[in-house]
């Protein structure tokens, strides 16, 4: 999860927690004050960036599928749903992001004999593939609106206390 600040220019990095640091491989000192953007490199979809920042130009939550970096190079897919914390003009305060790896089984060549012969198996029940990765964006949909949920619960509490 992290936390950034779009008052800021670049809209840095403000916090962010270990399970980030974790699957980024990134330190808290290589990643605090930097935009997201660091995790980006060549297969990074320009479609997902551009529902990003559409998203954020028109005050929305987001969620997209989007290929991702490790600092060691490294390539994963992350489910990345972002949503805004805005003061009383609707201006956002903050933005907070909650990313969920997707697994690559094609990835671990020990896996590619067993994962075709499992595509194939399959194929007869879903052609397209598709089903399976929707159910897994809805699934992270799902728990990203559950911590946006507790997180603007908890920051009422603080507003009034």
């Amino acid at each position: 999860m992290t936390l950034s600040d779009p008052r800021l220019p670049n809209e840095p990095l403000i916090l962010a927690n270990e399970a980030f640091y974790r699957m980024s491989g990134y330190s808290a000192k290589e990643a605090l004050g930097a935009n997201c953007r660091f995790m980006q490199g060549k297969e990074t979809q320009k479609s997902s960036r551009n529902t990003i920042r559409g998203d954020f130009a028109a005050n929305r939550d987001t969620k997209v599928l989007i290929r991702n970096y490790r600092k060691s190079g490294e390539a994963f897919d992350n489910f990345l749903y972002i949503f805004s914390v805005f003061d009383s003009t609707e201006t956002p305060l903050f933005r907070i992001g909650s990313q969920f790896e997707v697994p690559a089984l094609f990835r671990a060549k020990a896996f590619q004999d067993h994962a075709s012969e499992l595509l194939n198996g399959l194929k007869a029940v879903n052609d397209s593939g598709e089903l399976a990765r929707n159910q897994m964006i809805e699934t992270g949909a799902l728990v990203g609106a559950s911590v946006k949920s507790v997180l603007m619960a908890r920051l009422e509490t603080l507003r009034f206390n």
